[in-house]
């Protein structure tokens, strides 16, 4: 092998390399990038705005759930909220720091969305409402299946650059944030406060 043909080799490879670096770079979900991860810095504001939002219904909820354990028949709004509840305290929503968001934990977050609804759906079988707080309700299970389905979007687009990317995932925080206060609404409607 002539030294010509060595150079050309190299060259090549360090052509290939650079390429796969710079996917990685640029579009950190696509197939040619190393580290499938974002790494996603929230907007400070909006995080103290939604914690005190979490903090306050926690409160009450916390005190509804001491209630229950004396009630009898079982509130299901109250009972099925403390399964709900950790879906919208993920640390990735509550924190200020920078997160890596990989694969994984799309994946992760669309089976515990999936949950929340099925949770949600079982009690719209099992619960006693008046026309208002089904209504309520039923805009929750609606937010959720609008939330699922950002997330699988999200999912899909794997040829997705940072800057994008960055706006996906403000808009999917975003979307927490509202299917939040869309289940508080309810749960609120529901417990007559």
């Amino acid at each position: 092998m002539t030294n010509r043909t060595k150079r050309i080799i190299a060259g090549a490879i360090g052509l290939i390399i650079l390429y796969i670096l710079t996917m990685t770079w640029f579009y950190p979900y696509s197939i040619f990038s190393l580290h499938k991860s974002y790494a996603y810095k929230p907007d400070p504001v909006m995080v103290d705005g939604y914690l005190e939002d979490v903090e306050e219904f926690n409160d009450v909820f916390g005190k509804d759930l001491e209630e229950l354990e004396s009630e009898t028949p079982i509130d299901m709004t109250v009972e099925r909220t403390q399964y709900i509840l950790p879906l919208f305290e993920e640390e990735w929503l509550v924190s200020k720091n920078t997160h890596k968001m990989k694969e994984e934990d799309l994946e992760t977050m669309l089976f515990e969305v999936r949950n929340a609804r099925e949770t949600l759906l079982s009690l719209v079988e099992q619960g006693d409402y008046s026309k208002e707080q089904r209504g309520y309700l039923v805009l929750s299970i609606e937010s959720l299946l609008s939330l699922e389905e950002s997330i699988v979007d999200f999912q899909n687009s794997s040829f997705t650059s940072r800057k994008t990317l960055k706006m996906q995932f403000h808009n999917l925080h975003v979307g927490f944030m509202n299917n939040f206060m869309m289940y508080r609404t309810f749960y609120e409607v529901s417990e007559g406060m």
